[in-house]
């Protein structure tokens, strides 16, 4: 969905960054995996107040389950091996995650309303697996993911899949049914010192990708009011949705931090892949 114009901004160098062509198959494909799940994670937190979605437990569980689905029901593809390594992505983002040492007003507390990094590992982890136990077995030596928590993990997976066929059949807009309110995306300008910064944002526009999300969630909901997506500086590598504002915020400096933890992959994935045959095709080196 979103590949094309994170690989744009990557190479132009969004975030201070220099033109980075260094990045190989593995690492971008880490990056506009995981982009992709911040915006159907922050989709999630937008349709679950636009349209008052009954949510037990933590808004956050429920948001990065409607995320993880959300790739599902995007592709379905789930028995392409490359497909299959950007689930690994979603997860392993989380597990870095867990692993980068934070200062502490990044740290996530046990008060907090997200789970913490290294469960939201696991839990992302569990789905994978549970879509399909016989063709993902690979995921559970890959993580570490627990006996104990992958016997229960199809059936995980099933009710959050469950969960979102619900919200399909009883929320999506139905034939005839009058359109509701649009989502307008709106780009601002990058505040990092570019040569090319108009030429930048005209490719980011005319790549056409954020409006093609804003114009599938308005054309399948019936959306209550007029919303934004808006792609912005933050200051740091963050997204959130805003109900208040009815506004979606995806910053460019987190383009920017998910390169540099793709980096790391090489290091965090040696010892996997040394006790585990990979899928084929699954694009790593």
């Amino acid at each position: 969905m979103i590949a094309r114009l994170c690989a744009l901004l990557l190479c132009l160098g969004i975030g201070g960054a220099q033109a980075d062509s260094s990045l190989n198959e593995d690492e971008l494909r880490f990056v506009t995996a995981n982009a992709e799940f911040t915006l159907l994670h922050e989709m999630g937190h937008l349709l679950i107040h636009e349209l008052q979605l009954p949510v037990l437990g933590r808004e956050e569980d429920a948001a990065d389950q409607l995320g993880f689905i959300g790739l599902f029901l995007l592709y379905r593809r789930q028995d392409d091996p490359a497909f299959a390594a950007r689930l690994l992505d979603v997860a392993d983002y989380w597990r870095l995650e867990w692993q980068r040492p934070k200062p502490a007003r990044e740290q996530v507390r046990e008060w907090d309303s997200h789970a913490l990094d290294a469960q939201r590992f696991y839990t992302i982890a569990c789905l994978a697996y549970g879509s399909d136990p016989a063709q993902m077995e690979w995921i559970i030596q890959a993580t570490g993911l627990p006996e104990e928590r992958a016997f229960y993990c199809d059936q995980e997976y099933a009710q959050a899949l469950h969960a979102v066929n619900w919200l399909k059949e009883h929320f999506r807009r139905k034939p005839g049914e009058p359109m509701g309110e649009r989502i307008e995306v709106i780009y601002d300008a990058p505040s990092y010192a570019l040569e090319d910064g108009e030429q930048l944002l005209a490719r980011i526009r005319a790549s056409g990708e954020l409006e093609a999300v804003a114009s599938k969630a308005a054309d399948t909901f019936a959306l209550p009011r007029p919303l934004v997506l808006r792609m912005t500086n933050c200051g740091a590598p963050d997204a959130w949705y805003d109900h208040r504002a009815g506004e979606l915020t995806l910053c460019y400096e987190h383009l920017e931090h998910l390169r540099r933890l793709a980096a790391q992959l090489p290091h965090l994935r040696n010892g996997a892949e040394q006790g585990r045959a990979l899928p084929a095709q699954g694009g790593r080196q």
